[in-house]
């Protein structure tokens, strides 16, 4: 404690960020060095932020949606996802997008709590609440109110500062959808005042698991949203002509698991093609029950999330992998796991939206 103050806070910079809430109960003033907002401002002119992640599970038992934090172990062992406590329950239909070291959480109101006269005039869901929370010190910050307009199943993507949630809302009169587009931005923490329909309907449907921002556009399988030109477009038809969803994207590659093949393959989105991950084939040996996955760009690198049941009928343990990637001559890619570990957490959870923030 003798050390001057610039010189501790420069060696706990430098310490992973898991490992601060032990050093807060070393006294008084580590609480407060490591408490403080400053302390974050010097790991990042430091350059010693860190990935670290965060899931929203589903909690079968109890019905509810939480925001849970992944402790990692640093022998690779008995990781385990942590549950926020003091944070409010996350929106049944929410979506969610990670920004520096901040999620940003868009809400929906089930039609159920509308009055009989906006049931008739409306369809599906009305977008209903905005806030922050600031993983520094896993805290919530409300946002300006989203716009007042009726829509349903909601997918979120940000680019360049500036987070597209579009959903599509119900037009009565010729009895199509609408693909409708908010606009909140990050730096004014302001909405857009105009809000974007498309210029004509569809009977398509967004949704809400198969989004990905790629080539500075928002994609889906279905639709396409290129805010730059404010337009729509349907998707390369190489990248339509397999079903994919949970997916994320690394380096002009969209990465996916084909559950019917039991593989992760791979869209280069620069050659148009699909291709097989190589190297996998022991960790996916593991699955043996198909009820959820998740792939989640970490860094250049990819977590991939996934459930093994303990015996017929029995528990399923939550599992995740790192994965590292390579491409090699001939257009191969091939995938290492730098990391897995199961059972994650004890109950009956399945995963919603795994996040990865800068801290």
């Amino acid at each position: 404690m003798s050390l001057p103050e610039d010189i501790i806070i420069n060696i706990l910079v430098r310490v992973s960020r898991c490992h601060y809430p032990t050093l807060s109960l070393v006294s008084k003033h580590f609480r407060s060095l490591i408490t403080s907002p400053y302390i974050y401002t010097i790991r990042s002119l430091s350059g010693c932020t860190e990935h670290l992640v965060y899931v929203v599970l589903y909690n079968r038992d109890n019905k509810d949606y939480r925001l849970y934090t992944l402790y990692r172990n640093a022998n690779g062992k008995n990781s385990r996802l942590v549950l926020i406590p003091w944070l409010p329950a996350v929106p049944k239909r929410g979506s969610f997008v990670a920004v520096g070291s901040k999620i940003y959480v868009f809400g929906t109101i089930n039609n159920n709590d509308f009055s009989e006269k906006e049931k008739k005039y409306n369809y599906g869901y009305m977008p209903s609440t905005a806030y922050i929370i600031d993983c520094r010190f896993h805290t919530v910050e409300p946002l300006p109110s989203m716009p007042h307009i009726f829509m349903s199943e909601t997918i979120a993507g940000i680019i360049d500062d500036k987070i597209y949630v579009i959903g599509y809302k119900y037009d009565r009169e010729i009895r199509v959808v609408v693909p409708v587009v908010l606009v909140f931005n990050t730096k004014t923490q302001m909405w857009d005042p105009e809000v974007t329909n498309r210029d004509r309907p569809t009977r398509i449907l967004i949704r809400a698991y198969g989004c990905v921002v790629m080539a500075n556009k928002i994609c889906t399988r279905e639709l396409e949203y290129d805010p730059k030109e404010n337009k729509w477009e349907a998707p390369d038809e190489k990248l339509r002509s397999e079903e994919w969803t949970y997916a994320c994207f690394i380096d002009d590659v969209l990465y996916d698991y084909d559950m019917v093949e039991n593989k992760l393959r791979a869209y280069d989105s620069r050659k148009r093609c699909w291709k097989t991950v190589e190297g996998l084939e022991e960790l996916l040996a593991l699955i043996s029950v198909k009820k959820f996955f998740k792939t989640l760009r970490y860094g250049e690198r990819l977590l991939f999330w996934f459930s093994i049941e303990e015996g017929v009928g029995g528990a399923e343990d939550i599992c995740c992998a790192e994965i590292s990637l390579e491409r090699r001559q001939g257009g191969q890619i091939f995938g290492k796991v730098e990391w897995f570990d199961r059972d994650l957490i004890a109950g009956n959870f399945e995963i919603i939206k795994p996040l990865v923030v800068m801290l």
